[in-house]
């Protein structure tokens, strides 16, 4: 079964073994149909999530069988992980955080300019972070920006639109 990171918990919440959660997902709807997380720290933990309450941003998760503030403290700090396998297929030419991390980046003249690293959501649109060592590259992901992503052959195309490339370091 592969894993996927949804987020973090950072501390414990209250005396009844529960955790704050800070998501690296913006949309409920996918935390919403998770059931078993694995936390993992100095080991793996598997957990099945017996309540999830609060507003995007600021979660509370409770798991099964962590019932008081000292079995909790155990696993504070550790990332929260659930099986790619809960998340539901997505319409053709969407994609979820984790297929698009890891892709090997090009401009349309086969150069390449390194992997996604990250993704900053500015609201209108997402902004991949690319890097290749000290070279840092910001790709819109806008459609006449980003041309073709394949997450079976893990590359993705772009038009290197004038001024969008800096021939800087990071």
């Amino acid at each position: 079964m592969k894993w996927v990171p949804v987020g973090t918990i950072p501390r414990t919440h209250g005396l009844k073994g529960e955790f704050k959660f800070h998501p690296f997902v913006t949309e409920p709807d996918i935390l919403n149909n998770l059931s078993h997380l694995k936390l993992q720290g100095e080991q793996e933990t598997e957990l099945d999530i017996e309540s999830l309450r609060g507003m995007p941003g600021k979660l509370i998760v409770k798991f099964k069988d962590i019932n008081t503030i000292d079995d909790a403290k155990a696993y504070t700090g550790q990332t929260v992980l659930a099986p790619e396998a809960d998340f539901k297929e997505l319409p053709k030419g969407e994609y979820y955080w984790f297929q698009i991390i890891g892709l090997n980046v090009y401009d349309e003249d086969g150069r390449h300019y390194g992997k996604v690293e990250d993704i900053i959501e500015t609201g209108s649109n997402d902004v991949y972070v690319v890097r290749d060592g000290t070279k840092e590259v910001l790709i819109p992901m806008i459609d006449w920006v980003v041309k073709n992503i394949d997450i079976e052959e893990k590359k993705l195309i772009f038009d290197n639109v004038e001024g969008l490339i800096e021939d800087t370091s990071v």
